[in-house]
C-alpha cells in the first residue's frame, strides 16, 4: 500500500506541476464561453498580481493589467516567424538581398536609407494611421506591413504628424487609406498565414499593389483569396530594411528613418508583461535572443530614452493601442524598414 501510495503522489506531482506552469504563462487559463480566455478568472488575476511584483522588484517603471488582449495565447497573438522566410532573405548583407528573395517577382531596387543627421530633435511624433485590431490570428506581420504602406500614402500626401495630447493619448494623422490586412494574409504566396509570417511589403511594391478593405474586410482567418471586382489600388514605389530581417539598427537611424519615411515597422520580442501593459514607459530588462511580433515605430521620446510604438491588438490595449518603450527593452526595433509611394 505504501508504494502504491507514493506511486500515486509521483503521479500527482509530475502531472499537476507542468500544468500550474502553463497556467502561469498564460496557455492554460480558464476559458469562457467563447472559447477564449475568461478575463475575470482568479488565476488571471494571480497572474497579474505576480507580474506586479516582479515589476516592483526589478524597479521597472510600466504598469499592467487586465485587458482585452489577454483573452488570448501569446501564441495566438505573435506571428513573426523568421524561419518562414527563404535561406537568403536572411543574408546579412545589403538589404536589397533580402527584397528580391521577398518579392518572388522583379522588384525596384530600393534608395539607400539616409545617413543619420547629427543633432535630430530629442522628440518627434511622425505620420501614421489608428491602430486595429489582429484578433485571435498571427497576422501580426500583415498589420505591421499595411501599417507602413498606409504611412508611405500619407507622407506622400504631406498629412500632418501626430500628436501625443496632454491627457498622454495619442491622434493619428489621418484614418485613411485604410488598407486590407486580410488581402495580404490570404493572397501572400509566401506561405504566411494565421501560424505567422514575417515583413511583406515587397508584396505591395508594384503591381497589383495592396487594396482597400472594404474590398476585403478582414476576418481574423486563413480565408481564400478572393475580393471585390474593383478594388482601390496603392502600389508602393520601394522598400527596404535599415540593415536586415533580424539585424537591430542603432537608435539614431532608426530615428532619421522615421524622420524621413514617417514610420517604420519593426520586430519586438513579446512576454506577457508587454501583452498585460496598461501604461507607462514598458523597460523590461530581460534579455532576449529573438523576435516574434510585428509592430511599428511611430516617433520617439529622449526623455523617455523610448519609442512610441503602435500595436494591432485594439485601443483596449496599452494607451489606446500604443507603448512608450524604451530604445533597449526586448530586441526592440530589429527587423526596422520603411516603405516609398
Amino acid at each position: 500500500m505504501r508504494r502504491v501510495a507514493v506511486l500515486a503522489v509521483v503521479f500527482v506531482v509530475v502531472c499537476v506541476l507542468p500544468a500550474v506552469a502553463q497556467v502561469r504563462r498564460g496557455q492554460l487559463l480558464p476559458a469562457g464561453e467563447n472559447g477564449l480566455v475568461d478575463l475575470d478568472s482568479p488565476a488571471l488575476a494571480r497572474e497579474i498580481a505576480a507580474m506586479r511584483a516582479e515589476i516592483k522588484a526589478n524597479g521597472w517603471t510600466f504598469t499592467v493589467g487586465v485587458n482585452p488582449a489577454m483573452r488570448y495565447t501569446l501564441d495566438q497573438l505573435c506571428g513573426r516567424r523568421e524561419e518562414l522566410l527563404p535561406p537568403e532573405a536572411l543574408d546579412r548583407g545589403p538589404a536589397i538581398q533580402s527584397v528580391t528573395a521577398m518579392a518572388r517577382k522583379p522588384a525596384p531596387t530600393p534608395t539607400a536609407t539616409p545617413t543619420p543627421a547629427p543633432g535630430l530633435d530629442p522628440y518627434y511624433i511622425g505620420i501614421f494611421t489608428p491602430p486595429k485590431d489582429q484578433g485571435g490570428c498571427g497576422s501580426c506581420w500583415a498589420f505591421g506591413t499595411i501599417d507602413e504602406a498606409e504611412t508611405a500614402v500619407l507622407k506622400s500626401q504631406h498629412a500632418p504628424v501626430g500628436k501625443v495630447n496632454t491627457d498622454g493619448t495619442v491622434t493619428a494623422s489621418a484614418s485613411t487609406p485604410d488598407m486590407s490586412e486580410q488581402y495580404v494574409l490570404s493572397c501572400n504566396d509566401l506561405g504566411y498565414s494565421c501560424a505567422g509570417g514575417n515583413n511583406a511589403l515587397a508584396m505591395l511594391v508594384g503591381e497589383p499593389g495592396s487594396m482597400d478593405e472594404d474590398c476585403f474586410p478582414y476576418q481574423a482567418a486563413d480565408l481564400a483569396c478572393s475580393y471585390c471586382a474593383d478594388p482601390t489600388r496603392w502600389k508602393l514605389s520601394g522598400w527596404a530594411y535599415l540593415i536586415s530581417d533580424t539585424k537591430i539598427p542603432t537608435v539614431a537611424a532608426i530615428k532619421q528613418a522615421i524622420l524621413t519615411y514617417g514610420a517604420v515597422t519593426a520586430y519586438v520580442y513579446v512576454d506577457r508583461t508587454f501583452q498585460a501593459y496598461t501604461g507607462g514607459v514598458y523597460n523590461n530588462t530581460k534579455t532576449y535572443r529573438y523576435t516574434n511580433h510585428q509592430i511599428q515605430l511611430v516617433g520617439w521620446d529622449d526623455s523617455k530614452s523610448a519609442w512610441l510604438l503602435k500595436n494591432s491588438w485594439g485601443t483596449g490595449w496599452g494607451i489606446d493601442g500604443y507603448m512608450w518603450i524604451t530604445y533597449t527593452s526586448c530586441r526592440v526595433g530589429e527587423g526596422a524598414a520603411w516603405a516609398t509611394y
